[in-house]
């Protein structure tokens, strides 16, 4: 009784945005400095970033080491163009994290979204996976944010059929695609969407905006002209990730294993291209499609299963967990018990998982047992939060699916694109991660609306 008034009364302080927006400040610091000492710029591409940035200096095209490269794509260079230090490039991530929740929890007031926004509050401010998110040297944190600004607009001009939100929403997802090409040809989908719901007051403005965002990409396209020969609006790993996805099915028939190392991937792009190749060039990258699209269509049932698989990843592992304890980079003790342990548990084999526990000589420190436990919860947190999407998705949408509101198609969209690449093409849990506050904001807003449904 006593713990759940506690609960109760600290939530309802949460209808004060000036408390909300301290608590928020507390989380993201206290977050960032547990995390701080394994932040590095040694992941993540940045050898790659920095020649970016030593490209945007004086546009030399020698500081390449590889004359070809056209991946990553190059938006996270300015950081290293700018100069930038470790913790100037996380507090300006944390910045643009608080920036866009203080914007999201706005338009949920204006338009009435939802009730009870404390509730919501109380559920953000609990989610370590996404403050985790933002403290890595990495395009995903800019990107999604970007992603999840550029969105917002789109559910205001939804709303309000002001076209101004048009044209800074796409202004915001042209951004974005120079720092990550993810979601390029989900807007090839989504501004479509958005002006069908607005078909009866169509304008040129309507038709022109959205494009303005393919226009901030031209820079790029002409980069990779440069490069390849080929206008290209994306990077080109694409190849690379689909032909690995394969290998995420364990002792799948192709030999194939989840790793950039792969042996077979090697052995098909060294008797295409010679000793010498780069799988996330044009060439190869183009070969690696088809060979994926090759495997699929001479064994689609093992494809299939492929896919089975990497949907229990998906809710076994559905969001990223954070470097709180060096993970990336293996330095915690007993990592090969934890990734073993890891392993057997996304294939359900729970008594081998006990017997490893049981039988491991735990050599970890205070400050790693700490450590672990902040993982563990933000993984079980993220399995909780995921689990009540899947569910109350599937019982709104199989008893209501006539009653779905515009804002909701839009967030079924975001999320059907998102979950489609984890499960068609490749899992990885920092993918899926981007997305993540909408996965809470459409959970959120389909309980609401069964409940007032069934009320």
């Amino acid at each position: 009784m006593n713990i759940s008034f506690s609960i109760n009364n600290t939530i309802s302080w949460l209808k004060d945005y000036n408390l909300y927006r301290l608590f928020l400040i507390i989380v993201v610091v206290f977050l960032s400095l547990i995390s701080y000492e394994n932040i590095t710029f040694n992941l993540y591409f940045n050898e790659i970033y920095r020649e970016y940035g030593k490209f945007f200096m004086n546009f030399d095209w020698n500081v390449f080491s590889h004359p070809k490269t056209t991946f990553p794509i190059w938006g996270y260079g300015i950081i290293h163009f700018l100069g930038l230090t470790k913790l100037n490039v996380l507090i300006l991530q944390q910045l643009l994290t608080i920036y866009t929740l203080l914007k999201l929890d706005k338009v949920l007031i204006k338009y009435k979204l939802i009730s009870k926004i404390e509730l919501f509050r109380f559920i953000i401010l609990l989610s370590s996976t996404w403050f985790l998110f933002h403290t890595q040297m990495w395009p995903k944190s800019i990107a999604s944010n970007l992603f999840i600004i550029g969105s917002i607009f789109s559910i205001e001009f939804i709303k309000s059929k002001k076209e101004i939100y048009l044209l800074y929403s796409s202004i915001i997802f042209g951004v974005m695609h120079n720092f990550r090409p993810d979601y390029f040809y989900l807007s090839l989908v989504l501004y479509p969407f958005c002006i069908y719901y607005c078909r009866h007051d169509l304008n040129w403005k309507k038709f022109f905006f959205p494009l303005i965002q393919y226009f901030l990409l031209i820079p790029w396209m002409i980069f990779t002209y440069h490069q390849t020969g080929k206008f290209i609006p994306t990077s080109t790993n694409a190849g690379h990730v689909l032909f690995i996805g394969l290998g995420q099915l364990p002792e799948n028939k192709w030999g194939i294993t989840p790793f950039d190392e792969d042996p077979i991937k090697i052995k098909i792009l060294s008797d295409k291209f010679g000793p010498v190749f780069k799988s996330d060039d044009y060439e190869e990258d183009i070969f690696l499609k088809k060979k994926f699209i090759e495997f699929i269509k001479n064994d689609p049932l093992e494809y299939l299963k492929k896919c089975m698989f990497s949907l229990r990843l998906l809710i076994l592992d559905p969001f990223y967990v954070g470097n709180v304890g060096s993970f990336q980079q293996n330095k915690i003790s007993n990592i090969k018990e934890i990734r073993e342990l890891e392993s057997l548990i996304y294939r359900f084999k729970f008594k081998d998982s006990f017997s490893l526990i049981k039988n491991t000589k735990w050599i970890l420190t205070k400050k790693e047992v700490f450590q672990l436990i902040v993982t563990v919860y933000t993984k079980i947190f993220g399995v909780i939060i995921f689990l009540a999407f899947m569910i109350i998705s599937i019982v709104y949408i199989a008893k209501f699916k006539t009653r779905l509101d515009p804002i909701a198609l839009f967030l079924i969209l975001i999320l059907g694109y998102q979950m489609s690449i984890s499960i068609l093409a490749f899992h990885m849990p920092v993918y899926n991660s981007a997305s993540y506050i909408f996965y809470v904001l459409l959970t959120y807003l389909l309980f609401q609306k069964y409940l007032s449904i069934k009320q």
